[in-house]
C-alpha cells in the first residue's frame, strides 16, 4: 500500500515538472481585462503611471490607434488637460533669468501609492538628456507646453533643445548666430505654425522665442525659431532695443511671465517687455518706485506643471 502511494507521488512529481513554468500571473491576464482595470483609474494622473510601468501595459493603454485613450477621456468628469504632476527646480532669486536649473519630476499628491508615484518620477526623470564634458547635466528647464520641455544649457552645442519626456526622446534646435556674445535672458515655448497638425504642439510642429542681451553695445534683442521654416527669425519690430544708455551697466532681473508677455527689470524704473507670440522686445519707464520695487523683489515659482493634454500623445512599443 504504501509503495503504491509513494509511485503515484514520484508520478505527479514528474509530470508537474513537464509543465513549463509560466512568467507570471499578470502576464496571464487578458487584454480587455486589463482594459476594464484602467478604465477604473481614479485619475489620468494614474493611467500615465500605469502606461510607465511595462511594455504589455503601454500597450494596452496606447494601441488600436489610441481607442482606448478616447474610451478613457470620454468618461464623465474628464476635460481637456490633466496636470500628472510638477518639474521642481532650484531657487534663484535676483537673475536674469528664471528658475530653471537641476528639474527634478514630483508626481501630482492625487496618488494614493508610493510605488506609483516612483515608477512616474523614474520614468520623466530627465536622465536620457545630453551630457557635459564631465557627465554633469546642467540643462535649465526654460518652458513646459503640451506635456513637451524646453531645455537650455549654457556649455552644450546647440544650447537648446525640446524633450518629450514620457517617450524619453528629444529634439536639438540648432543656435543662431545672434547668440554669439549674447546672455540668454529666457525661452519660451509656443504652439506650432501648422494647423494641419493633430496637435499644436509637438516634436515636429512647435516654435520658440528667446530675449537676449548682448553685452557690448547693451542692447537686447527678440529671436524667433519655428519648425516649420527650421531656422531663426529676428523680432517683429526692430532686431534690437536699447536698455541701458548710462555708462554703468544697469542689472537686469526676472520680473515674471504671464501666457502672452515676460518682463525683465532693467535698471531703476525701466521694465523690458517680450512679447512672446511676435517676438516683439520693448523698453520703457512704466512703474513707479513703489510698483517697481514689488516687481522687482517679487520671488518666483520654483515649480513647473507638468500638463498633457487629452488624449495624451502615448505610442505603442516596438517589438
Amino acid at each position: 500500500m504504501g509503495d503504491a502511494r509513494r509511485r503515484r507521488r514520484r508520478r505527479r512529481r514528474k509530470n508537474s515538472r513537464r509543465v513549463p513554468a509560466r512568467e507570471g500571473d499578470i502576464e496571464a491576464i487578458p487584454g480587455e481585462l486589463l482594459e476594464l482595470v484602467f478604465l477604473r483609474l481614479p485619475s489620468p494622473a494614474h493611467l500615465i503611471r500605469a502606461a510607465c510601468t511595462c511594455r504589455r501595459w503601454r500597450n494596452v493603454i496606447a494601441g488600436d490607434g489610441g481607442s482606448f485613450l478616447r474610451r478613457f477621456g470620454s468618461l464623465p468628469g474628464a476635460s481637456s488637460d490633466h496636470v500628472v504632476g510638477h518639474y521642481r527646480v532650484n531657487e534663484r532669486h535676483g537673475h536674469p533669468r528664471p528658475p530653471g536649473l537641476n528639474p527634478v519630476f514630483v508626481p501630482s499628491s492625487s496618488s494614493s501609492s508610493p510605488r506609483a508615484d516612483a515608477v512616474a518620477a523614474r520614468n520623466l526623470a530627465l536622465d536620457f538628456l545630453p551630457r557635459g564634458e564631465f557627465g554633469d547635466c546642467g540643462w535649465e528647464l526654460a518652458d513646459i507646453r503640451g506635456g513637451l520641455l524646453l531645455l537650455f544649457h549654457s556649455e552644450l552645442a546647440p544650447g537648446i533643445l525640446i524633450c518629450d519626456p514620457l517617450r524619453r526622446c528629444f529634439r536639438e534646435i540648432p543656435r543662431s548666430a545672434w547668440f554669439h556674445g549674447c546672455h540668454m535672458l529666457g525661452a519660451f515655448l509656443l504652439d506650432g505654425e501648422d494647423e494641419d497638425a493633430a496637435a499644436g504642439i509637438s516634436l515636429t510642429n512647435f516654435r520658440v522665442t528667446c530675449a537676449l542681451f548682448r553685452f557690448g553695445d547693451r542692447n537686447a534683442r527678440a529671436c524667433a525659431f519655428s519648425s516649420a521654416g527650421g531656422g531663426w527669425t529676428s523680432g517683429a519690430a526692430r532686431s534690437s532695443t536699447p536698455v541701458c544708455r548710462d555708462r554703468e551697466l544697469a542689472p537686469i532681473y526676472f520680473a515674471g511671465s504671464t501666457k502672452r508677455v515676460a518682463y525683465w527689470t532693467v535698471g531703476d524704473n525701466v521694465v523690458l517687455a517680450l512679447h512672446k507670440d511676435n517676438a516683439e522686445l520693448l523698453a520703457g519707464v512704466l512703474l513707479d518706485d513703489i510698483e517697481y520695487a514689488v516687481l522687482r523683489d517679487k520671488r518666483h515659482a520654483t515649480e513647473y506643471a507638468y500638463q498633457l493634454p487629452w488624449p495624451p500623445t502615448i505610442e505603442a512599443c516596438v517589438t
